[in-house]
């Protein structure tokens, strides 16, 4: 993805630079960009279309994974990729073949509004499936007493996250349907963001999840740690306990419990106790 937006952006600059510096008195920005047969105009459209498909790829990989790898969820969202493959391949195809100034075209509108469409479609089609997949997990876990709704283990906020993330794309692509059917010159501008903002969403929603993981990783490890130690040590086995004594010249450390310790001369075993205490440490 990081390839793809990358080549597009650079892309864009060179035809910036065609259009308005060297080809300005040729050919006249105007006419460059209305004609969708040059090479790096097809090449732009392609791109979008890469990116596009390699956003769908990922959502349904990702949904096939959230259920368990279940080949019956993943077929509908499957089938509507290879539909936007096939109308992305024809309206490439008809790029080439349309009169100058043909973008709004009645073939082309045909195809760019079911290209769109149905990447619309499959986006909230998929995004909803692993939404519920993981509220639905959550509902479980709630009701087995595995963790309390408001517990910091909770999944709903990874629902939050997912479907923040996902309606940034899923709202442009409403825009960019809306504008397209309208006829109007701002879709120009929605299209090109496209591109970046794929991008964008997808290590979003990565970096979110990633982010509220490693929170809750450290707010449980703190709270463990305030535990007292006898009870932590019931929950992982035996522990050695032994106390630090700071002086002028080095660190004594003392023992204060019961335990083994091996001597590395003889290899022999010596059982200490604490009798100042009068109690045993584990």
């Amino acid at each position: 993805m990081f390839l793809i937006a990358a080549t597009h952006v650079a892309l864009n600059f060179y035809r910036l630079l065609r259009g308005y510096v060297w080809l300005r008195e040729e050919v006249g920005p105007e006419n460059y960009f209305l004609d969708l047969g040059r090479w790096d105009n097809v090449a732009h459209n392609a791109l979008n279309a890469i990116m596009t498909w390699v956003a769908d790829c990922l959502i349904i990989y990702r949904c096939f994974i959230v259920w368990n790898h279940n080949y019956y969820i993943v077929i509908v969202p499957s089938l509507l990729l290879i539909m936007s493959i096939i109308a992305n391949g024809i309206a490439l195809k008809e790029f080439t073949d349309v009169p100058l100034g043909t973008i709004f075209g009645a073939t082309l509108v045909h195809w760019m509004n079911t290209i769109y469409a149905l990447a619309f479609v499959q986006n909230v089609m998929t995004t909803g499936l692993i939404a519920w997949r993981i509220w639905r997990q959550e509902k479980e876990s709630v009701n087995v007493g595995i963790h309390s709704a408001d517990s910091r283990s909770s999944l709903l906020p990874i629902v939050r996250i997912i479907i923040e993330s996902a309606m940034i794309y899923v709202v442009e692509l409403l825009v960019l349907i809306i504008l397209y059917a309208l006829k109007h010159n701002a879709q120009f501008v929605v299209q090109e963001a496209v591109v970046p903002t794929v991008g964008i969403v997808f290590t979003l929603m990565t970096i979110r999840i990633s982010k509220r993981s490693y929170k809750v990783h450290c707010a449980t490890v703190t709270e463990d740690q305030s535990r007292p130690i006898q009870w932590r040590a019931r929950s992982v086995g035996p522990m050695v306990t032994t106390e630090y004594t700071t002086t002028a010249d080095d660190i004594d450390m003392k023992p204060i419990g019961p335990f083994q310790v091996q001597d590395d001369e003889d290899s022999k075993y010596e059982e200490t106790y604490d009798k100042t205490r009068g109690r045993a440490v584990v």
